[in-house]
């Protein structure tokens, strides 16, 4: 189903490879950050390369001259589980923003999480922002999409939340051996 939804975008699988480049170059550096493994780091880089390219890159290979500032701002609300399994947009928005959700979840200490989970909160927020101040992008905000942003990344965060403990057991096991 995602991949008919990205059938018509043409510059995803470009865009989300050479995503590739800094997640794989700075995973390290964020991982630190985080105080977190450099996994953590390569999966919140290659989240954010993701969210970018689905949601800020335009559509086609080309910019829209002369587009119009547009926002939906009717009719955002929380999905239900019937939803999320039968709707290809929606599908798309929760397998992008989700990853960001997890990799926040598995940050270090629990400031950092905090921290680390409140970007990630903010920033369906942020694509809104930029899509609607960036009208030559082809994109248009909607306070929906906003919507599932935020609900892809609390997805994304409890299954780091409930996996979290797991892997600092393993992740300990490993160094006491």
């Amino acid at each position: 189903m995602i991949s008919a939804v990205l059938g018509g975008m043409p510059m995803f699988w470009p865009g989300l490879l050479l995503s590739l480049v800094p997640a794989a170059l700075l995973n390290r550096q964020v991982g630190r950050l985080l105080r977190a493994h450099w996994a953590v780091g390569f999966v919140l880089l290659l989240g954010l390369g993701g969210v970018v390219v689905a949601t800020l890159l335009p559509e086609a290979f080309q910019l829209t001259e002369g587009g119009v500032r547009h926002c939906i701002v009717a009719g955002g609300r929380w999905r239900s589980p019937d939803e999320l399994l039968h709707v290809r947009d929606i599908e798309l928005k929760l397998a992008t923003y989700a990853p960001v959700g997890f990799a926040a979840a598995l940050a270090g200490t629990r400031r950092r999480v905090t921290t680390a989970l409140l970007g990630a909160a903010a920033l369906p927020f942020a694509v809104s922002v930029v899509q609607y101040a960036l009208p030559v992008i082809g994109r248009t905000c909607d306070v929906q999409d906003v919507w599932d942003g935020v609900q892809g990344v609390v997805l994304g965060a409890a299954l780091g939340l409930a996996t979290g403990p797991v892997v600092r057991a393993v992740r300990a096991r490993v160094r006491a051996v």
